[in-house]
């Protein structure tokens, strides 16, 4: 299936990291708690990310150390608790190298995205960008090159998207993109999506969820590359 479209136009395919390009959400939830207590000294941090006003990292930290604190996070203890979680994910990688990997077909996929005349490839993550580098490249993804916007970037996961698009609009010199179309697993990837005008694809293990929040475009991996571009050419034909 070639998505291209002779130049004519183009579109930015725009991914999550956590659940959608590596298969992360198994260990990020306990690999955060331990790292909140050791910056903070504080145990039991809610890992529930959908408890959060903003699911990203800066803001989880900043609303968690209100609650523990009773008071407004200050910048080098946010900043602690990133530092924190970098060691806490490069002392696992070390003693379960096989925890980190990609979703299936994450990287071929990505390959064959950016072969493509018309398609442009960005990255959005509710993940500290130390964070989001460390896991892209212990999955063994190679993302060199392509534009990344991180926890920094925004408070919201719709500040984090659209810092992304405007950070691939400069690398593709171009004036806007025609369609932007996002790879996510969580619900606030999908309301995101929906808030900016975005096309959605659920990707990953947590599908039940979106699909009960009325997503339409639902796969596990990257897998079965043909069935994602007729998908994706679907998409840019409306």
């Amino acid at each position: 299936m070639n998505l291209s479209h002779g130049g004519e136009r183009v579109i930015l395919v725009m991914f999550d990291i956590d659940g959608t390009l590596t298969e992360s959400y198994a260990y990020d939830q306990q690999a955060y708690a331990d790292a909140f207590l050791d910056a903070t000294g504080y145990p039991g941090v809610s890992t529930d990310w959908h408890s959060y006003r903003h699911v990203t990292s800066h803001c989880i930290t900043r609303e968690a150390i209100c609650h523990h604190r009773g008071r407004e996070a200050q910048p080098d203890e946010v900043q602690a608790v990133e530092l924190a979680m970098l060691k806490r994910l490069q002392a696992l990688q070390r003693r379960e190298p096989k925890q980190f990997c990609e979703v299936a077909g994450a990287s071929a996929f990505l390959s064959y995205l950016r072969e493509l005349d018309g398609v442009a490839v960005s990255i959005a993550t509710g993940c500290w960008l130390s964070e989001a580098r460390f896991k892209l490249e212990a999955s063994g993804l190679d993302v060199s090159g392509l534009p990344l916007a991180a926890s920094e970037d925004g408070d919201s996961r719709i500040e984090i998207m659209a810092a992304s698009q405007k950070k691939a609009l400069h690398v593709c010199k171009q004036p806007v993109f025609e369609q932007v179309i996002y790879f996510g697993d969580g619900i606030w990837d999908m309301k995101a999506a929906a808030a900016l005008g975005y096309e959605f694809v659920g990707i990953g293990q947590r599908l039940d969820r979106l699909s009960e929040a009325g997503a339409l475009h639902l796969y596990r991996d990257y897998c079965d590359r043909d069935v994602l571009a007729a998908t994706l050419a679907t998409m840019m034909s409306r």
